[in-house]
C-alpha cells in the first residue's frame, strides 16, 4: 500500500515535458483546462472515516481486507445470484481431492440471507489451509457479498468466530449514506464494529471524472499493527531504490512538505507531501496527506487521501485540470476528513 506514491512519482518522470510551473495563484486561468465544481460536494467514508468528494467523483476500484478475510460486493443481485455462488464452492469442493469440512444452513434474518461453507483438501494432512467461503445476501438493496479466506489449524477458533462475526454484521449500503454507529465502511456495505477489539483492516478505493481522465483520487486507510516509516521517510527510501533516482529528483519539485493538521472542526494531525511532476505540455502534481494512526487502535486507524492529476492511462499525456485547482481539490477534501 505505501509504496503507491514513489511508484507513480518515478514513473512520471519518463513522459516528455515542457516548462509549464505551478501557480500559486487562485484566479489562474488556463485555456482548455477543466474545472471540476467543487460547490457540489458529495459524503464517502472508507472504514472508519468519511470525506467529501465532487459530485462527479465516480469509484472505480476497491480491495479490502477485515479480519484476515477478502469481501467483494454486487450490487443488482438476485437470489438465483446468492444460489449460483454457493452451488459453484460446493462443486469445487466435491471431487477426490478436495471436501466440504463444515458448512452452516442458508440463514435468515430480516432481509438478510447468510451461508458459510469451509474446504479442504484430502491430502492436507494438516499442512494446508483450510479454505472459508462466506456468503451475505441483503435482499432490501440487492446487494450481494463474497466472502474469502482461510486459516492454519493454529488460527482455526480465531477464523472460524471472524467469518461468523463478519456475516452477522455485515449489510448493505448506499454509498453515499454514512452510518450514524461505530463500525467499516466499504464499497456498497457496512461492518457494524465498535473496535473495542482490534481486527487487522486493509482498504483502499481509487476515484475519477469522465471529464477529467488524468485525474485519480485514493483514500487508504489501515489499522496498523506496527509503527512504519512516516510518508516523508518513506517516500525517500522508495525513491532511493530507483535507478532513476536523481533524475526523478531534478524533474520533479516538492511544493509542500511537512507537518499538516487538516478540518479544524475535528482535527487530524498528519503529514503531507504535495509534488509537481512533470507531463507533455506543462506539469501535474501528486498530492498526499496521512496520518499514521496508532499501533493495535482500531479505533485510530492510519488513513490517506492523495490526489493524483498526473495519471497517464488510456493515452493521457497532459493534466486535465491546472496544479492550482488540483490543490483546491485536496484541501476541499481534506477539510472535510474526519472519523465517523
Amino acid at each position: 500500500m505505501k509504496k503507491r506514491f514513489a511508484v507513480v512519482l518515478i514513473s512520471s518522470i519518463f513522459l516528455s515535458m515542457s516548462g509549464c510551473g505551478y501557480a500559486a495563484n487562485n484566479k489562474e486561468s488556463e485555456a482548455g483546462k477543466t474545472m471540476i465544481n467543487l460547490n457540489n460536494m458529495q459524503d464517502w467514508c472508507v472504514g472508519r472515516y468519511t470525506f467529501k468528494l465532487p459530485k462527479e467523483a465516480k469509484i472505480i476500484d476497491e480491495t479490502i481486507n477485515y479480519d484476515t478475510f477478502k469481501i467483494e460486493s454486487k450490487t443488482k443481485a438476485t437470489r438465483e445470484d446468492f444460489n449460483n455462488s454457493i452451488i459453484e464452492v460446493e462443486k469445487k469442493y466435491n471431487t477426490k481431492e478436495d471436501f466440504i469440512k463444515d458448512k452452516t444452513s442458508i440463514e435468515t434474518q430480516g432481509n438478510i440471507v447468510t451461508k458459510i461453507i469451509w474446504g479442504h483438501s484430502t491430502f492436507a494432512n494438516g499442512r494446508l489451509p483450510v479454505e472459508v467461503y462466506a456468503f451475505v445476501y441483503d435482499q432490501s438493496l440487492r446487494t450481494l457479498f463474497k466472502i474469502t479466506g482461510s486459516y492454519s489449524k493454529k488460527n482455526e477458533d480465531k477464523s472460524i468466530n471472524g467469518i461468523k462475526y463478519l456475516v452477522k454484521n455485515l449489510r448493505a449500503r448506499d454509498n453515499n449514506k454514512i452510518p450514524t454507529e461505530q463500525g467499516i465502511c466499504l464499497k456498497n456495505g457496512f461492518i457494524k464494529d465498535n473496535g473495542k477489539d482490534y481486527k487487522f483492516t486493509k482498504q483502499r478505493v481509487g476515484f475519477n471524472f469522465a471529464n477529467a481522465p488524468s485525474v485519480v483520487i485514493t483514500a487508504e486507510t489501515e489499522a496498523i499493527y506496527k509503527a512504519e516509516d512516516n510518508l516523508l521517510v518513506r517516500t525517500e527510501k522508495n525513491l532511493q531504490k530507483s535507478p532513476n533516482y536523481i533524475t526523478t529528483k531534478n524533474q520533479t519539485k516538492d511544493l509542500r512538505k511537512g507537518e499538516k493538521t487538516v478540518n479544524q472542526s475535528s482535527p487530524l494531525s498528519g503529514l503531507e507531501l504535495v509534488t509537481q511532476v512533470p507531463m507533455e505540455g506543462g506539469t501535474g502534481i501528486i498530492a498526499t496527506w496521512e496520518h499514521a494512526g496508532t499501533v493495535n487502535s482500531a479505533l485510530d486507524p492510519f488513513v490517506s487521501m492523495t490526489v493524483d492529476t498526473a495519471r497517464t492511462e488510456n493515452y493521457v499525456r497532459s493534466s486535465s485540470i491546472s496544479n492550482n485547482h488540483g490543490l483546491q481539490i485536496y484541501e476541499a477534501i481534506l477539510n472535510s476528513l474526519k472519523k465517523f
